[in-house]
């Protein structure tokens, strides 16, 4: 007996030793990057500088040329002593041009090889990807993946990630929509919109506050910031905490109409002098004048979607649940004569 006790310790210090001695010979890649170059993917991979790297020395991007997305890695792997390893990717980059173009392939290389984690984040780029990336390179590990993250926690940007990415593309009835990320100053990185996709193909950019109203419609977390300017050109700001929605069809046995109830809970961060807020009067004034400004934008925007014919909110996977005979295509023909029921309630949960 303690003679097996002695051999299982011995193989647990050799296993643990060998994997110190892999995972220090592995060059980890954070973040990828996908741009458009002359007609073909130019790959771009970003990684953790190791502490041995002698301080000041120059710190590159690995690039790389292909006709496809899969193709780079192989020049990843032939320009480093070390074996390539994308398994704790946290970020998918990719450029405007390129998400343009088409993600076909590179969600088929995804799909194909599916080492990265499905919690990674995807984003395009105003810049080139490899430009952001090469950015990231003097920056704490994971910068982009928590700069995307904290945004979905406590900013305007909904949940996505390559989980939801993926159902988004193959699913029924929905398109695929991804932060927008922008470099600003020269120097700092910032999630700036939402891009939203018709089939594989980029197809139209929200602002900040169009993606504030995305976010209350469709994401879980029904929280963010939004700034509302009076007819008297005052300003006042909201902090969304919390929500519920409803959504749900109307008249399904002829043609639906999508109803929407939102109940929103905020604080009013900012306010011009002439409101006094201990008064219910101009506490329900204020409430008046913003439900009935988030009405008319939710309205503008969902509008705005069926003009470019994108479905980002899912709208026909909500009417294939109820109707029998659903088609893509059938939808497709019904999408521009969707009609939309809004009704918006804000509630304050006090100032400051």
């Amino acid at each position: 007996m303690m003679n097996f006790l002695k051999i299982l310790c011995v193989l647990l210090l050799i296993v643990g030793c060998s994997r110190n001695k892999i995972v220090e010979d592995l060059k980890l890649i954070e973040s990828l990057g996908y741009d458009l170059e002359d007609d073909k993917i130019k790959g771009s991979a970003s990684f953790h500088v190791h502490y041995d790297v002698p301080a000041g020395a120059p710190v590159k991007l690995l690039t790389a040329e292909s006709e496809t997305a899969n193709g780079i890695f192989t020049t990843f792997t032939q320009q480093v002593p070390h074996p390539v390893e994308i398994g704790k990717t946290r970020t998918i980059l990719m450029g405007e041009p390129f998400a343009k173009e088409s993600i076909k392939d590179l969600i088929s290389t995804l799909v194909r090889d599916p080492i990265i984690a499905s919690n990674a984040k995807m984003a395009i780029s105003e810049q080139d990807a490899a430009e952001v990336l090469n950015h990231t390179m003097t920056l704490p590990p994971f910068y982009l993946s928590d700069v995307i993250e904290q945004n979905i926690t406590y900013g305007n940007t909904p949940q996505t990630n390559l989980h939801t990415v993926l159902n988004q593309y193959f699913g029924a009835g929905q398109d695929v929509y991804l932060p927008f990320l922008t470099l600003y100053e020269s120097e700092k990185i910032m999630v700036d919109g939402l891009g939203i996709f018709k089939g594989d193909k980029l197809a139209m950019r929200l602002q900040d506050k169009e993606t504030f109203l995305f976010k209350i419609i469709k994401d879980k977390n029904m929280s963010g910031t939004y700034e509302f300017i009076s007819e008297q050109k005052e300003k006042i700001s909201l902090k969304i905490m919390y929500g519920k929605r409803k959504i749900y069809l109307k008249n399904t046995r002829q043609e639906p109409k999508v109803n929407i109830k939102l109940d929103l809970f905020a604080l009013i961060k900012d306010y011009p002098g002439s409101l006094d807020l201990t008064k219910k009067e101009d506490v329900d004034k204020v409430s008046t004048m913003i439900e009935k400004e988030l009405t008319t934008k939710i309205e503008k925007l969902l509008e705005e979607f069926k003009e470019e014919q994108v479905d980002p909110m899912g709208f026909g996977d909500l009417v294939r649940s109820e109707k029998r005979g659903w088609t893509q295509e059938r939808f497709n023909d019904q999408y521009p004569n969707l009609e939309f029921e809004i009704e918006t309630k804000m509630n304050f949960l006090g100032s400051g």
